[in-house]
């Protein structure tokens, strides 16, 4: 293994004077130097995909179905020489059109700013200082910091390595991680000298000088060649474009008996081939796929608002179908602000207010030496070894020790060991899991250059101690050194034989909100479960602290003891995972997913990838997170807690019974005009409606209101629900119960208004009270369809904003083809009188009402 002269706190051996030209790697780019090269280079990101103008949007409209059957009833017209009638279909059909391309964009706009709330960040070194930066700001010439887990965000050379290897698999399609090397040579630089764009470190850390960036890449250079993967439906686009298809077979099977029904009446040929087309127009529910891409992608900025960035609309669906969410426990559960409380000697329990005065040296060294962290930056255990010590102790202890080599931490070995030359030896110092470090260990510290052999049964009573540590909540890691003459060069020869220091017990504080979050998801019918590398003892403690149902503690040990049948027959049985590799989660969400329920798992790390992206919801942190674990997720927590997982639960619940409600609206009132056209024409009587009244119902209705449902607030008792079924479908028995009871109430509204008013007033007049009946009943009817079990006034009947403006607009615009002449002689209406607008407005309200006693009579299940 290559050793380099790698010093991650301070210089870095060799010289690269022909690439690094002015730039120290102690101290990067200057601010200034910075703002020039950006100007210069650009920002480091690939083309995007170049985007459809809105002319040739607005040209793709006429290639949809609606707008082509309008463009066939315009024609018709024409044909019979109806040329007012004609050019009213054109306006209907353009305006359709102008409202398509309104939706596309809205949907577009909303999915762009959803997008741009993933950010990649890189680390870098500038004006001295480490800083955490956009990736898109990285320019050449920049220091880059890469660790375990980093996607790469440019190309450079390698010019201070531990141990790193990565995955190109992006640029070579091999998917064996490639071990990369210092450059040494400035004449020759080889493939496993560079890092490059696009590819993910798996192990080790680097330091890389930026070479190119954004086109100038490797990768970018290549971008032109890779074709833009198409875009998939979602599974809900998908069953809600299947129902489109059924139910527009059905209802042009309908239209056409129509037809036929009308001319065997003895009615105009051009009459009933106006009608019949419209009411196609008006049946068949053409926007439902648009209006639901829409309402998850302003959902998904509701949820970005909240911290829950969602990278992938199949994502929302799945979210309220949750039964399990597996949660790590550091940072997600507690705050990530670790404070040292306690060290554990042989000789001594040491409070924090002692720790300056009564630390021994050892200890000291140890806690300080084995720490990739500053006060400021880095891991939050770390940060809470070293706080307690002054700045100048920690400058003055690692410029003397000057570390030469490390082994870093990884959740396999759950320990980190550094190798630092002093005085002509080297001092090996490990900090780590209590039972792995003692494992290492065969002589205790017992004070001041006295040190003992280490007994079995002294190892069993320090682990009794750390038991009695956890029992309180307590995170607890041992520290160890050892001193030798030469650095040998297999890691195993280093880690062996070492002195155990004490022990280092550190306090995380739980979110407040986080109890309160646990209760929501039990009453939710979801289980929460704990996942964490921490001792089994301190996990129970904090778990029921936090009020996590009872059940079985199962540890990496007991796992690796059970096959995955064992796992299975006893998962649903465990409320905790222990001392758990990352490696192990996808056995768990594996065994979960066999017994048939939908899990959500967090991850942060490289070795969580496969676990987030095995799980039906992959939850990565925004703080914490590796770039990888984003990448392998659905949905990122920028503030990295688990009531915000919650939260997106219970948003995605919301989201999901918005559509079902709109569809249910959209359903019930087409099937009510497909019905009062079928009954009339079939039973003898005259079409209720005119072709134009059919297509301006159809905008009316169609659009705004069902849009506005989609955005309802929602209802806090959705939480007080256990999950839906896996792959139930989004209309159930219960949903089409309610389709069929409303669809009968309107058009019994309606038809009876049209067969009252017909039997006392003109044709013409009766056309107008009927179209004026449907239209009021179906815009009220949307104010009850904003929940399927609660009263509208409970509710509060105009709390949803959006839904009361687009109705004012919707009756406006009914008003308008009534009561202004022009269009009123377009449309083929008539004013009412007062005595008619009465009894309109009366049988109207009726749908709603029945919509109200239904939700008393039979409540959701």
């Amino acid at each position: 293994m290559a050793r380099g002269t790698v010093n991650l706190h301070g210089e870095i051996g060799g010289k690269v004077e022909k690439y690094v030209l002015s730039v120290d790697p102690a101290k990067g780019l200057s601010s200034d130097l910075v703002k020039r090269k950006l100007e210069e280079y650009g920002p480091n990101k690939l083309p995007e995909p170049p985007k459809i103008s809105l002319f040739m949007q607005f040209i793709d409209q006429f290639k949809s179905l609606l707008i082509i059957i309008l463009l066939i009833a315009a024609i018709i017209s024409a044909f019979f020489g109806e040329v007012m009638d004609t050019l009213a279909i054109l306006g209907i059909t353009i305006l359709n059109a102008v409202l398509g391309v309104t939706q596309e964009r809205r949907a577009e706009k909303a999915l762009e700013a959803v997008k741009k709330l993933s950010n990649p960040q890189s680390k870098v070194v500038r004006d001295g200082t480490i800083q955490i930066i956009s990736s898109e700001e990285v320019v050449p010439g920049d220091i880059l910091l890469l660790e375990a887990g980093d996607k790469i965000s440019c190309d450079g050379i390698i010019i201070g390595v531990i141990g790193l290897t990565v995955d190109e698999s992006t640029l070579t399609g091999e998917s064996v991680s490639v071990a990369k090397s210092l450059f040494k040579n400035e004449s020759e630089i080889k493939e496993d000298n560079m890092a490059f764009m696009g590819t993910v470190v798996t192990k080790g850390k680097a330091k890389v000088y930026v070479t190119e960036t954004g086109l100038n890449t490797r990768l970018g250079k290549i971008a032109t060649q890779i074709r833009e993967a198409k875009k998939e439906k979602t599974p809900l686009e998908l069953e809600l474009n299947y129902l489109g298809k059924i139910l527009g077979i059905v209802f042009v099977a309908v239209c056409a008996v129509v037809f036929i029904a009308g001319l065997f009446r003895g009615m105009p040929l051009q009459e009933m081939l106006l009608i019949s087309i419209s009411l196609a127009v008006a049946a068949i529910p053409e926007g439902l796929p648009a209006v639901v891409t829409i309402v998850l992608a302003l959902g998904v900025l509701e949820m970005a608002h909240r911290n829950a960035v969602v990278k992938n609309l199949p994502a929302v669906e799945t979210l309220g179908a949750v039964t399990y969410i597996c949660t790590d426990k550091t940072g997600t559960l507690t705050e990530n602000k670790m404070k040292l409380v306690k060290v554990y000697t042989e000789k001594m329990k040491i409070e924090e207010d002692l720790f300056q005065s009564s630390l021994p040296d050892e200890v000291k060294r140890t806690m300080i030496l084995c720490n990739d962290a500053t006060k400021e930056m880095g891991d939050p255990t770390e940060i809470a070894l070293i706080d307690w010590a002054d700045d100048r102790d920690i400058g003055e202890l690692r410029h003397k020790y000057q570390r030469l080599y490390e082994i870093p931490f990884t959740s396999e070995s759950k320990r980190m060991t550094t190798a630092h030359h002093f005085g002509g030896k080297y001092l090996i110092v490990t900090k780590g899991a209590s039972e792995i470090i003692l494992g290492l260990c065969d002589r205790e510290f017992i004070g001041k250059n006295v040190v003992e052999p280490i007994t079995e049964v002294r190892k069993k009573e320090i682990l009794k101690t750390v038991e009695n540590f956890a029992s309180d909540g307590l995170r607890v890691l041992a520290i160890a050194e050892r001193t030798i003459d030469s650095l040998p060069d297999k890691d195993e020869e280093i880690e062996k034989d070492l002195t155990f220091l004490g022990l280092v017990c550190l306090k995380d504080p739980l979110r407040e909100e986080a109890k309160k979050a646990v209760e929501e998801c039990r009453k939710a019918g979801i289980r929460p479960v704990m996942i964490t590398g921490d001792h089994q003892v301190t996990a129970y403690a904090i778990a029921t602290e936090l009020g996590f149902p009872e059940g079985e503690i199962i540890t990496s040990v007991d796992m690796n003891e059970m096959d995955d049948e064992k796992l299975t027959d006893v998962i649903e049985d465990v409320s905790i995972f222990a001392r758990i590799n990352p490696l192990d989660k996808l056995r768990i969400v594996e065994a979960f997913q066999k017994k048939g329920e939908i899990v959500a798992m967090t991850g942060d790390g490289v070795n969580d990838a496969p676990a987030l992206k095995k799980s039906d919801i992959g939850v990565s942190m925004g703080k914490t997170g590796t770039e990888v674990a984003k990448e392998a997720s659905d949905m990122v927590l920028m503030d990295d807690n688990f009531a915000t997982l919650v939260h997106a639960v219970f948003q995605g619940r919301i989201i999901y019974e918005n559509m079902r409600k709109f569809i249910v609206y959209l359903l019930s009132c087409n099937i009510a005009e497909v019905l009062v056209m079928f009954i009339s024409i079939i039973s003898g009587y005259p079409p209720p409606l005119l072709p134009l009244q059919l297509l301006w119902l159809n905008l009316v209705t169609d659009s705004f209101p069902a849009l506005a449902i989609g955005m309802e607030p929602g209802e806090k008792t959705v939480m007080n629900k256990p999950p839906r079924v896996k792959n139930e479908p989004i209309l159930t028995k219960y949903h089409y119960g309610i389709i069929i009871t409303q669809s009968i109430a309107i058009t019994v509204v309606t038809l009876g208004a049209f067969l009252i008013a017909i039997r006392r007033v003109p044709l013409q007049e009766a056309r107008t009270i009927a179209y004026f009946t449907l239209v009021l009943s179906e815009l009220f009817r949307s104010f009850t369809a904003r929940s399927f079990e609660t009263s509208i006034f409970k509710l509060k009947v105009f709390s949803n904003k959006f839904l009361t403006y687009s109705t004012a607009l919707m009756i406006l615009l009914l008003l308008t083809s009534i009561y202004l002449t022009p269009f009123a002689k377009l449309f083929g209406n008539v004013r009412p009188t007062v005595t008619e607008f009465t009894y309109i407005i009366l049988l109207s309200i009726i749908p709603s009402i029945v919509s109200e006693i239904a939700k008393i009579i039979r409540p959701q299940d």
